[in-house]
C-alpha cells in the first residue's frame, strides 16, 4: 500500500521534471497494485492528475489517467445497499 503511494509521488516529481512517460507509468503501476487503500491512494493520484493536467493538458496519456482515476472515485463513492 505505502509502495503504491511513493510511485505516485515519484509520478508527480517525474511529472514536475519533464517526464510523463514515467511519470504515466508509476501512476499506472501505483494503480494496478493488489494491497492499496484506495481513499489514502486517490489523494496522491488527485496530485499527479493535477499535476499532468496543467503541464500537459493535451497529451492522450493525460485524458487517459484522468479517466481511469475518475472511474475508480466512480466505483468507491457508490453507496451500497444493505440487501
Amino acid at each position: 500500500m505505502r509502495a503504491a503511494e511513493a510511485r505516485l509521488t515519484l509520478g508527480v516529481a517525474a511529472a514536475r521534471t519533464g517526464e510523463i512517460e514515467e511519470a504515466i507509468g508509476m501512476g499506472t503501476t501505483a494503480l494496478e497494485a493488489d494491497r492499496k487503500s484506495l481513499p489514502s491512494l486517490l489523494l496522491v493520484a488527485d496530485e499527479l492528475d493535477k499535476e499532468l493536467s496543467s503541464r500537459y493538458p493535451r497529451e492522450p496519456a493525460t485524458r487517459d489517467f484522468h479517466e481511469r482515476i475518475m472511474t475508480i472515485k466512480r466505483g468507491t463513492t457508490r453507496p451500497e445497499l444493505p440487501f
